[in-house]
């Protein structure tokens, strides 16, 4: 027992969960019967049931969920360390509860349910199983954490790019202006020039007008 209960501790350290494995009577589909009880802190139970179903393969037999009873239902699984034993079928129940979850396995031997006081072997065997499984969960976890960590990442990055693409951008627009600015300027030497040569242009049609005027006045006498 003091093994099982420094392996959690210890997996508690590298996954920063805190689990608890602990036996209880329970009420379940066929009676109340001895559990053996994983209490998941930090975690969902939809989470925790995706686990399940695939943690279950590893039983070589069909796990399927009654939703009457809102149990798993594994027939005649294959579990490691009940060599002396036939679990004829494991019951598995998840729970959400006060931002955290538990799971719930009964163990269906010949005629009983495995308990520690009979079946002491068994039951380490039992609590195995659930701190391998607790570590899938942790697991799961963290994978979903290094997505969500990734996913962030990604956002950086597109954040990153845009923010070279707007340097670019505005590089580009730098030099449109300097351009715009140098042709202005082009502009403004040769409208000067222009606006010279419409003065003088200005100041020879005045001459003229002065010369018809002229003319019209000796015509007039």
């Amino acid at each position: 027992m003091k093994k099982i209960i420094l392996l959690v501790a210890f997996v508690g350290l590298i996954f920063n969960i805190n689990a608890q494995i602990n036996e209880e009577k329970m009420a379940m589909s066929v009676g109340v019967n001895n559990a053996v009880i994983l209490d998941i802190p930090d975690s969902k139970a939809k989470i925790v049931e995706k686990v399940w179903k695939d943690f279950s393969k590893d039983f070589n037999s069909k796990t399927k969920k009654d939703r009457k009873t809102d149990e798993w239902i594994t027939e005649n699984p294959i579990i490691r360390g009940f060599a002396a034993v036939n679990v004829n079928t494991l019951y598995a129940r998840i729970e959400d509860g006060g931002g955290a979850s538990k799971l719930s396995l009964w163990f269906e031997l010949d005629g009983d349910f495995l308990n520690s006081d009979d079946y002491p072997e068994e039951y380490e065997a039992a609590q195995m199983l659930l701190l391998n499984f607790g570590i899938e969960v942790a697991k799961e976890y963290t994978l979903m954490e290094l997505e969500d960590e990734e996913k962030n990442m990604k956002k950086l990055e597109t954040d990153l790019k845009k923010l070279v693409k707007d340097k670019e951008n505005y590089e580009k627009s730098i030099e449109d202006y300097k351009d715009k600015i140098t042709k202005a300027e082009e502009n403004i030497e040769q409208n000067i020039a222009e606006q010279e040569n419409a003065r003088h242009s200005i100041e020879d049609q005045m001459e003229l007008i002065e010369k018809v005027k002229k003319k019209l006045a000796e015509l007039a006498n």
